[in-house]
């Protein structure tokens, strides 16, 4: 082949736009990074709305702190769904690993959103996108260079997958989910770096729960663990499952008084998991020592009773960590909505109203059938 015809040819495969316009996105520079850290997930709140939950990842890019103003909520047509602003804008945005929130990002740090994103049922989008806006400290190079403080996107998909149904992991009256979906708690942002690859969140569904008689949750002053009226419950096979893995010995700690953990192992205390169904894994976590009624290889009925509620693990007081994941590892799995079958919520707590040693109460009484225990809600279960 003639060299030239050769050489002609590799030039048109190289440069196939030459001579006609190049289609670009046009770029700006901005002070932040933003993208979603998972999908979304779904879940039907015993408030009987869906909560869409996901947390976006945001990095200060620049050498000037950034003040997140306002994050808006999109669906594909543009159409505004919520619009987070304020003091909950605030409470939403927090150093990624250790929960704090904060009013600035500083300089080259990152921050997660956690967006609870509430719709009447049914109605949640396939996808939604996103329009935050920002402050840099004016007068500064920073604040002519990222002109103006806005980002358009990142859009988010939203697992479509049904929430798991479940059977209660108790039973009786008075039941308070103490952490849970889906205001900013303990629960909702943990985030853990996996691998150095990715970020979990493990427990965005779980629930802590706690016992209340009247509104205590213990008698005394509750200094013992046997002053708790949940400790010593018993605790129940949520479905049809086979135990993967047990954890017993770990002693009960003291009241106020969370040990510290020396291993891995320690920061569930003793605990129980079962896979439900497949990638399904149902954990119960800070059961009483020397309590447990099953071993790994078991298979269990819908009912059964695993173990009783202890205070072992880092834990201030005794109550049930309980929540489904992925796979089965407590703090590498992602936390994955359910719903409990039936049960009536008895009402709600306001933690922030509460004092000393009671628990402010509004009472309700209100069937829920296929609903997720919401923070603060008190049930009662068959």
């Amino acid at each position: 082949m003639n060299p030239s015809i050769l050489m002609g040819i590799v030039l048109a495969l190289a440069l196939p736009a030459f001579g006609r316009p190049v289609e670009q996105e046009r770029g700006r520079p901005t002070a932040i990074l933003v993208s979603p850290i998972h999908d979304a997930q779904v879940v039907r709140g015993d408030d009987g709305k869906d909560h869409v939950e996901y947390e976006l990842l945001v990095v200060n890019a620049v050498d000037q702190p950034v003040t997140l103003t306002s994050l808006t909520v999109l669906d594909p047509a543009a159409k505004e769904l919520t619009r987070i602003e304020g003091p909950v804008l605030v409470a939403a945005t927090q150093t990624l690993l250790d929960k704090k929130p904060v009013t600035e990002i500083p300089a080259s740090a990152a921050v997660s959103v956690d967006v609870d994103l509430i719709v009447p049922p049914g109605t949640a989008p396939e996808r939604v996108t996103h329009r935050l806006v920002y402050s840099v400290p004016a007068g500064t190079s920073t604040a002519v260079f990222v002109e103006p403080p806005v980002i358009d996107g990142p859009e988010v998909a939203i697992n479509r997958r049904a929430a798991t149904v479940i059977k209660p992991p108790v039973k009786g009256d008075g039941w308070l989910s103490t952490s849970a979906c889906c205001t900013p708690n303990v629960h909702r942002d943990l985030r853990v770096a996996v691998n150095g690859r990715r970020i979990e969140t493990p427990e965005t569904f779980a629930v802590d729960w706690a016992l209340l008689k009247g509104d205590r949750v213990y008698e005394g002053d509750g200094s013992r663990n046997d002053q708790f009226y949940v400790y010593g419950a018993d605790v129940y096979a949520v479905a049809n499952g086979t135990v993967v893995s047990v954890q017993d010995g770990k002693p009960d700690a003291t009241p106020n008084k969370a040990m510290t953990p020396k291993t891995l192992s320690d920061f569930g205390g003793n605990q129980v998991m079962l896979e439900i169904a497949p990638k399904v894994y149902a954990v119960y976590a800070h059961l009483q020592p020397g309590s447990l009624r099953v071993k790994v290889g078991d298979t269990v009925k819908v009912g059964a009773t695993l173990a009783k509620i202890g205070n072992t693990g880092p834990s201030l007081g005794p109550h049930l960590h309980f929540g489904l994941l992925n796979r089965p590892d407590l703090f590498t799995g992602r936390s994955l909505p359910f719903v409990i079958d039936s049960y009536t919520l008895a009402g709600r707590a306001d933690f922030k109203a509460s004092q000393g040693d009671t628990v402010a109460i509004t009472p309700e009484s209100k069937q829920v059938r296929s609903a997720y225990p919401l923070y603060g809600g008190i049930q009662n279960f068959p």
